[in-house]
């Protein structure tokens, strides 16, 4: 499966979803498609960087492979909208487009943009999808009020494919994964005894190592359940 995470704005975490929502789980090698973002250098050493304008480029490697996720920065998009639309057809090299949306005014009409433009260079409905990121859980019930704009466009015009559950909670364990350069993955799967390690401290340094990674697993284990659910949601299966 070959997904490009974009949207015309910002600060809507989609660094975060490819990273930590859909590599894992594909078990796929990463594009970045990027200028200037900050958070796709913070997680992976070995994702590969290139620049909207070399959009030939990732389209011809993606005819040689069945897996990948591009991540899109903001500050590239429209450069890759537009040679997506020169390579006419190119958009087939993709299984699904995903659009992260947060609740903020002006990321919510920047999404619904992102929508019309990939709607307008022939992506069928069916491989737009859209995930609601930064909820928080006491909202977990207010979704369609929080990003009413995105709803409302829905029910006017069935350019993408809606999926309400489709929803990643707010959890302090991404800020603190960036910090420490390391992938959810990595911690989840991450077998080291912590706990040991906290009881043979031999100095304040590792015993608030151990203390915070216990913390960070902690975390990172409702966050992966959160993030399992969300993948099941959009695409219909686990890994």
């Amino acid at each position: 499966m070959k997904i490009a995470v974009l949207n015309f704005s910002g600060n809507t975490g989609k660094t975060t979803v490819s990273d930590q929502l859909l590599a894992p789980r594909l078990d796929a090698p990463r594009y970045a498609v990027e200028t200037i973002n900050a958070g796709a250098s913070d997680t992976s050493a070995d994702i590969e960087r290139i620049k909207g304008r070399q959009y030939g480029e990732l389209q011809e490697w993606l005819m040689t492979t069945d897996k990948a996720v591009v991540d899109v920065g903001a500050s590239n998009v429209e450069d890759f909208m537009k040679y997506m639309g020169q390579y006419a057809g190119s958009q087939e090299e993709f299984d699904f487009f995903l659009v992260p949306a947060v609740a903020e005014k002006k990321q919510q009409a920047d999404t619904i943009n992102t929508i019309k433009t990939l709607a307008a260079l022939g992506v069928p409905a069916k491989r737009i999808l859209v995930v609601f990121n930064k909820v928080d859980i006491d909202e977990a019930d207010d979704v369609p009020e929080l990003f009413g704009a995105v709803f409302g466009f829905h029910a006017l015009d069935k350019k993408f494919t809606l999926k309400p559950g489709a929803v990643i909670y707010s959890n302090e364990v991404f800020e603190r994964l960036r910090a420490l350069k390391r992938n959810i993955a990595d911690v989840v799967t991450d077998e080291t005894d912590y706990r040991t390690q906290l009881r043979e401290a031999a100095d304040d340094d590792a015993k608030q190592h151990a203390v915070r990674m216990i913390s960070v697993k902690r975390l990172a284990l409702s966050a992966w359940q959160n993030l399992d659910d969300v993948y099941v949601t959009l695409f219909g299966k686990a890994k």
